[in-house]
C-alpha cells in the first residue's frame, strides 16, 4: 500500500471514530481541542482528494471548516454534538440543490472519476442522488434528536447506527444496480 493510500485509510478511520472521540474527549481535554482535532482532519481531507474532486467538494468543505472554527471559538461540548447534524444537512442541500444542474453530484463525481457508463446512468444517478437527499434529511433529524439525548446514545447513533444504515443503503443500491443493469441490458 502507498503512501497516499495509507493516509486516505488512516484519515478515514479518524473520520468514522469522531463520536467516540467526542466522547471520549470532552470527558478528558477541553471542547476546543477537539475543534481543533475536527479542523486538522478536515485539512486532511481537502489533502486527499484528486484535484477533479476538489472543485465538486471545496464548498461542502469550506462548511465544515468555517463549523469546526466556530466550535473551537465558542469551545462548548454541546455544540460539537451538530457535527453529524451539520455534515448531514450540508449533504442534503448539495445533494438536492445538484438536481436542479444539469449534472447532479452523484453524475458529476462518477464523471470527475473517469468512469464510464451507459445512456441510462445520468437518469440512474439522479434518482439516486434523490435516494441519497432523502437519507441525509432523515439522518440530520435523527441525528439531531440524539443531541437531547444522553451522550452514550448520540455515540451509539452517530459512532455506529448511522454507519450501518449508510453501508445498508450501499448495499442495497449495489444490488438494485445490478438488477437495474440486467433489466436495461447494460
Amino acid at each position: 500500500m502507498n503512501q497516499a493510500a495509507l493516509f486516505k485509510v488512516l484519515f478515514f478511520l479518524v473520520l468514522l471514530a469522531y463520536p467516540f472521540i467526542v466522547y471520549f474527549g470532552i470527558q478528558t481535554f477541553p471542547p476546543s481541542l477537539i475543534g481543533v482535532l475536527l479542523l486538522f482532519l478536515l485539512a486532511m481531507r481537502f489533502g486527499i482528494l484528486r484535484p477533479e474532486e476538489r472543485r465538486v467538494q471545496l464548498p461542502f468543505l469550506l462548511i465544515l471548516v468555517a463549523y469546526a472554527l466556530l466550535a473551537t471559538w465558542l469551545g462548548n461540548e454541546k455544540f460539537l454534538l451538530f457535527y453529524p447534524v451539520v455534515v448531514n444537512l450540508v449533504l442534503f442541500a448539495v445533494f438536492m440543490i445538484s438536481l436542479r444542474s444539469e449534472e447532479s453530484i452523484l453524475l458529476r463525481l462518477v464523471r470527475a472519476r473517469g468512469v464510464k457508463m451507459s445512456v441510462y446512468g445520468p437518469f440512474y444517478l439522479n434518482r439516486l442522488t434523490r435516494v441519497w437527499s432523502g437519507f441525509f434529511l432523515l439522518n440530520a433529524a435523527v441525528a439531531g434528536w440524539t443531541i437531547t439525548q444522553p451522550l452514550e446514545i448520540w455515540t451509539l447513533y452517530n459512532g455506529l447506527i448511522a454507519y450501518l444504515l449508510v453501508a445498508l443503503l450501499v448495499g442495497a443500491e449495489w444490488l438494485f444496480r445490478i438488477q437495474y443493469k440486467k433489466r436495461k441490458g447494460v
